[in-house]
């Protein structure tokens, strides 16, 4: 996958660079931040950037590999360095000068076989990069009077003006948390709210830490607005009932569907490519989309049929095999569930049996009852005899695996101890949902063993609370875009079993959650890495930043709406959602092609990655970049630097996320006039465009087990609510052509949503 190119292209961090300013060469060693492997007390590591050749900073007798590193405000060109050896000691002999890339350090200049108390380098090529070490490879105590980095600070001519209040570009939902950022602004600074057109101020507060608040603005208007405070303005922006979710739910899918491996809008045979291009084991697809479809599923039910079944038989001889065991899906199946047939469909056509994979299948055999209506017997029948095949197999297949497979074994059943690394590739508790699921699917299917499949996730979970230490960062956003599984791991066993999770559950998550709240007290309210970095160093985290509301939505179904730290972290989870819409350092929407694509997106990102395994450029709705570590907390001059380039991975983390927002607000009432009429009401993001009226479908269900629909209706323009009503008459209930009979006593169930994400309520049939 593309990150591993980063040495091929030389783009990110080691590069030539090109005069983009003219400023004059100087030591900035003073301006960084330093540390080392050790230090002799009294002789830190400060000592050796203060400018003063007297004091030095020395390494302990026993560090046989002693460095010392010096990390800069913000990207900066390097251009050489000197090393002034403390006097009288004698100086090392073979020295790296370093730089960080992707989490390693990387080796740029050796300086060996040295006698000398100073040493000066000059480089051919100018480095870019925000950290540079010094190491002894001579086994030697490292005594330095002074290290100086020469260079100067980088800045980018393409980085463009930035506004000086940032906001979300596009908009921002009725009823939700709504935030700016003002860099520099003093606290108590006044802003106002201005709508665009007229420029009638709507709103007013005042500026706190670089921030405004302006959440309890909730117009029902179609106008765009603006954030003013004295001569400073932002971008415009709407605000509307679901905004977030009108301007993602098509797009995404479009995504989706043409992001397929083979048939998609590429048809190319890529490596690294199963279901998805450029989508490895990792890709988490499936689980996305199921998420997807069983948090909202009129949303996806009601959108335009867009796809069609391709026969593997018309395709040419090398790319027989590679699906079709699966039979067709019915005419008329929604786009979505599409989707999940593709995926489901390669992986059993493939037998992909690397652990993610066939884990992956667990979803597909979970969602089965909401699915069954589109899909055939068969698929059920093929998928389920295939991963019960698999499941406990604990080597895995060469063509079902890669180079950045980490697994120890893949057996499912096994405890999983193994910490995946930046890459994304391992996170904790990813065998734990699968799991649940399987244990579900083996009590519906009769299995006797299904037991086994609840034990494993419990023994999981077990181990996760006892052994993950939160306060490491690569326990969290670490593990990049697939972050968000672990804490989905800990929502579903305590929503799911209440009564029957391990101990100390709600515990581990208060304390993530205490966490999360104190690495995002910034300016951004964007959760930092760890208490000195923003973002894993060297890495295009886009998918982190994506799929962290999943999981602040996931820990808050946990903590309950009445704890203390709840409402924080919906501001912190819609605060990510801002950070990708352009309240960020460089002022940009993450798409490249955001403001052609994107309803209200003023300014896109800077560029974007073609070609690439994935071939993903011109598809809609790509999350080409995010800002890097050298572009916070705000140096927007760094500009287009760092990695670039869109991932599947990525899509999926903010699939996952718009799955579990739906979810988190979500509300379903029901009650019984004094006349006998149902009376329900859906609060669900289905109502997404003023000048249509807009429809929702939920189940009602008597004690036998018999559904009827019931289709709801918008309230009003700018409600978060459909209404509906259904007169019981006669032991029964007639809705259309539907006809629902009532035995005495018997009780209703209104329902929206599938599986886990099923709301429900129950009211008496009388």
């Amino acid at each position: 996958m593309k990150d591993t190119f980063l040495l091929i292209t030389s783009f990110f961090l080691l590069a030539t660079v090109q005069n983009n300013v003219a400023l004059a060469q100087q030591n900035l060693s003073t301006s960084g931040m330093v540390s080392s492997s050790s230090s002799v007390e009294g002789q830190e590591a400060n000592f050796a950037i203060d400018n003063d050749t007297l004091s030095y900073w020395e390494s302990t007798a026993k560090d046989t590999e002693p460095w010392i590193a010096i990390r800069f405000p913000g990207a900066t060109e390097i251009t050489g360095f000197k090393i002034i050896f403390q006097e009288g000691a004698v100086p090392n002999e073979s020295v790296h000068f370093q730089y960080l890339l992707n989490g390693d350090w990387r080796s740029h200049h050796l300086v060996k076989e040295n006698q000398s108390d100073k040493i000066a380098v000059n480089f051919e090529k100018v480095l870019l990069t925000d950290r540079v070490r010094l190491i002894a490879n001579d086994k030697q105590t490292l005594h330095i009077a002074e290290l100086q980095v020469v260079g100067q600070q980088y800045v980018d001519d393409d980085a463009g003006e930035v506004k000086p209040l940032l906001v979300n570009q596009s908009g921002y939902n009725l009823g939700r948390p709504k935030r700016f950022t003002a860099p520099g602004v003093p606290d108590k600074t006044p802003f106002v709210i201005l709508e665009k057109d007229s420029e009638q101020e709507v709103f007013s507060g005042l500026i706190k830490n670089e921030k405004g608040d302006f959440s309890e603005f909730d117009p029902t208007s179609t106008s765009e607005y603006l954030v003013v405070s004295g001569e400073k303005t932002s971008f415009p922006f709407r605000i509307g009932p679901y905004w977030l979710e009108r301007v993602s739910y098509r797009p995404m899918l479009d995504f989706m569907m043409g992001a397929r491996h083979y048939v998609g809008n590429v048809s190319e045979i890529r490596n690294l490519s199963f279901a998805w291009r450029d989508g490895d084991f990792f890709n988490w697809a499936m689980q996305s989309l199921v998420a997807l479809y069983a948090s909202n599923p009129s949303a996806f039910e009601r959108m335009e049929i867009t796809g069609r079944y391709q026969s593997n038989a018309s395709f040419p001889e090398e790319y027989q095999g590679l699906w079709g065991v699966l039979e067709p899906f019915r005419e008329n199946t929604p786009d979505i569930v599409q989707l999940m047939h593709w995926d489901a469909d390669v992986k059993v056509s493939q037998k992909l049996d690397h652990e993610m994979q066939k884990a992956e299948l667990a979803h597909f055999l979970y969602a089965w009852p909401f699915l069954s209506r589109w899909l055939p017997r068969q698929n059920f029948d093929r998928v389920y005899a295939y991963t019960q095949s698999v499941w406990t197999k604990g080597t895995v297949s060469p063509h079902a695996n890669s180079q950045y497979d980490r697994s120890p074994e893949h057996n499912l059943l096994a405890l999983k101890t193994q910490l995946g690394s930046t890459k994304g590739e391992m996170p904790p508790g990813f065998s734990v949902i699968p799991n649940l699921m399987m244990y579900e699917v083996g009590k519906r299917e009769g299995d006797p063993d299904a037991g086994m499949y609840f034990d494993a996730a419990y023994r999981q979970l077990e181990w996760m609370i006892t052994h993950l230490d939160w306060e490491d960062p690569m326990t969290t956003k670490g593990q990049r875009m697939s972050e968000h599984i672990t804490m989905r791991a800990f929502a579903w066993f305590y929503q799911e079993y209440p009564d029957r999770h391990p101990e100390g559950l709600k515990e581990k998550v208060e304390e993530w959650a205490r966490i999360m709240v104190e690495r995002s007290d910034n300016l951004w309210d964007f959760r930092k890495y760890d208490e000195d970095e923003w973002t894993p160093p060297g890495w295009n985290e886009t998918g982190n930043i994506l799929g962290f509301p999943a999981a602040v939505f996931a820990a808050n179904t946990i903590l309950g709406k009445d704890h203390k730290e709840v409402p924080r972290l919906e501001e912190i989870a819609w605060a990510h959602f801002e950070n990708a819409f352009g309240r960020n350092p460089t002022g940009r929407q993450f798409s490249f092609k955001g403001p052609e694509e994107v309803e209200g997106v003023d300014l896109g990102w800077y560029s974007r990655h073609k070609g690439g395994i994935g071939l993903l450029e011109e598809l809609p709705f790509v999350f080409d970049g995010s800002p890097k570590n050298f572009h916070y907390p705000n140096q927007p001059e760094a500009g287009n630097l760092g990695w670039t380039e869109g991932w599947v991975q990525f899509n999926t983390a903010y699939n996952t996320s718009m799955a579990y927002l739906a979810n988190y607000y979500t509300r379903l009432e029901c009650r019984q006039s004094d006349s006998g009429v149902l009376i329900i009401r859906l609060e669900a993001p289905l109502n997404f465009h003023k000048d249509r009226e807009e429809h929702g479908r939920v189940w009602l269900t008597n004690k036998a087990g018999k559904s009827i629909p019931v289709e709801l209706k918008e309230a009003s323009p700018f409600s978060l609510a459909l209404e509906g009503r259904v007169k019981i008459q006669d032991s029964e209930l007639s809705v259309g052509a539907h006809v629902l009979r009532l035995e005495e006593n018997d009780q209703l169930k209104v329902s929206y949503g599938y599986g886990f994400f099923e709301k429900k309520v129950t009211v008496n049939g009388d």
